[in-house]
């Protein structure tokens, strides 16, 4: 047996017997992009809908891109579970803000059993029909900041297959995932909610000028005038 047939037959056995579908339970989608809003915090209900347009837009992106390589070809996930979408920083010039967020959406992948077993992984089926993407990750010849790069592959390798280190970097992996998972939204509604409220709170703090005027409410008319007269508003500053 060759190196890289070693390799490759470890890789297998950390994906299918000891990972358990780690990286595809939930296989998380993340992109990274800007949105501007203009006129400060004014029409915020009418940019919230263009928050939740953005994440449709992305998330149909993923899954039309992670398909497999059959004809016909099959999608690999249906919708997130989760929607984690967050304001990582917030820049202004003038009244327009420039939002840039992160998007990471937890997909469950349709191949993968209730074993956590991946039915498409070549190990199983002899070809490898995954996507490009699916067939990247986990690859022996990444590092740190490569397109497919894993965590546990690399601790596997790097300790030179010591189940004790493997086991260890896949529970910090269910740590992670876990967290983020439990932070994220159900609905595309809620993470545009929590985008405007991220928006909103950063301008509190950091561009009060931004916030909208608030009116003071006015007085019913059978109330205490506002100035302080002890009368009716009606027989005071409400007389029309």
């Amino acid at each position: 047996m060759n190196l890289t047939t070693e390799k490759n037959t470890a890789l297998s056995r950390i994906c299918i017997e000891l990972c358990g579908g780690r990286c595809c339970d939930p296989w998380w989608g993340v992109i990274l992009y800007t949105m501007t809003k203009k006129g400060g915090l004014s029409n915020l209900n009418t940019f919230k809908y263009e928050v939740i347009r953005g994440i449709n837009s992305r998330v149909e992106r993923i899954k039309t891109q992670y398909i497999t390589n059959e004809d016909p070809p099959r999608l690999l996930f249906k919708d997130p579970d989760r929607y984690n979408v967050v304001a990582e920083k917030i820049q202004i010039v003038n009244d327009t803000l420039i939002i840039h967020l992160r998007a990471m959406f937890a997909f469950r992948c349709l191949f993968l059993s209730k074993k956590k077993v991946c039915s498409i992984h070549p190990s199983k089926m002899g070809v490898d029909i995954r996507p490009p993407h699916c067939a990247l990750l986990g690859s022996a010849k990444t590092k740190a900041g490569d397109k497919g790069f894993c965590r546990i592959i690399d601790a596997a390798f790097r300790s030179h297959m010591d189940e004790a280190k493997i086991a260890s970097a896949i529970e910090i992996e269910r740590e992670v995932s876990q967290r983020h998972f439990d932070e994220g939204c159900t609905s595309r509604d809620e993470a545009a909610e929590l985008v405007i409220r991220q928006i909103q709170e950063y301008c509190a703090r950091s561009a009060a000028h931004l916030m909208p005027v608030k009116r003071e409410k006015k007085p019913g008319r059978n109330d205490p005038c506002y100035c302080g007269s002890d009368i009716k508003y009606k027989r005071c500053h409400g007389r029309s």
